[in-house]
């Protein structure tokens, strides 16, 4: 008759391990249903609407219009913020370098700028203060049109030619929380070469191969 040892050993032996493709398959699915359902989750919030306004209109509205090249990028909290080499100032008392502030995304409208690439800013002062920026900006605050030769042309006519900048030492970006001057952080470089999906695989991956070691390392301490 088989005895109780004999048959606890024979059950451990006959176990079946996890398998490391396994525990791979389930890390992967349950990263792809979270990435579902967020996405499901975030689509209807993060549609940004806004009233097209003509050029006479965004340019009233704006406390600054200009044209500046996006040199830096840094982030605070759920906003962005831009450095710019400001080269023509249409309206508005501008530095030469100057940083604006928008929302990262969703429903706020943000706008995403990128570096190396002049843009015709229209910018609003009134929320700027105190946060490491010196200007606002979203979607809705620039005209309908996408033709810059066209708006430059009205700007020209109802502002007049455009004037250099008032010049300013250039400053680097602060963060919003101590105003210590840093670059962007180092979520926001990985993000920005890295899709962020990739990321969340990746990750599973990684849990996936912690689990299978833990596992193994759990069924080779019970072993006699």
């Amino acid at each position: 008759m088989m005895s109780e040892e004999l048959r606890s050993r024979l059950g451990r032996t006959h176990r079946p391990r996890p398998s490391i493709p396994r525990l791979i398959a389930v890390a992967l699915c349950g990263a792809l249903v979270s990435l579902a359902v967020s996405a499901g989750a975030a689509g209807p919030a993060c549609a940004c609407s806004c009233r097209g306004s003509t050029t006479e209109e965004a340019a009233l509205d704006a406390d600054g219009v200009f044209l500046a090249r996006a040199t830096g990028k840094a982030s605070s909290g759920s906003d962005d913020i831009y450095e710019f080499a400001v080269a023509e100032v249409f309206k508005g008392e501008v530095d030469s370098v100057t940083t604006v502030g928008t929302p990262h995304d969703g429903p706020s409208c943000g706008v995403s700028f990128e570096l190396g690439r002049d843009y015709l800013l229209f910018v609003d002062a009134g929320l700027s203060e105190g946060v490491g920026r010196g200007w606002e900006s979203n979607l809705c605050m620039g005209p309908a049109t996408l033709s810059m030769s066209d708006v430059r042309g009205v700007l020209e006519r109802d502002f007049g030619p455009p004037r250099p900048p008032n010049p300013a030492t250039p400053t680097q970006l602060l963060d919003a929380a101590d105003e210590v001057p840093v670059k962007s952080s180092w979520w926001t470089r990985v993000t920005a070469t890295v899709p962020l999906p990739l990321l969340v695989v990746a990750g599973g991956l990684v849990l996936a191969a912690v689990g299978w070691l833990v596992v193994n390392r759990r069924r080779r301490g019970t072993r006699p």
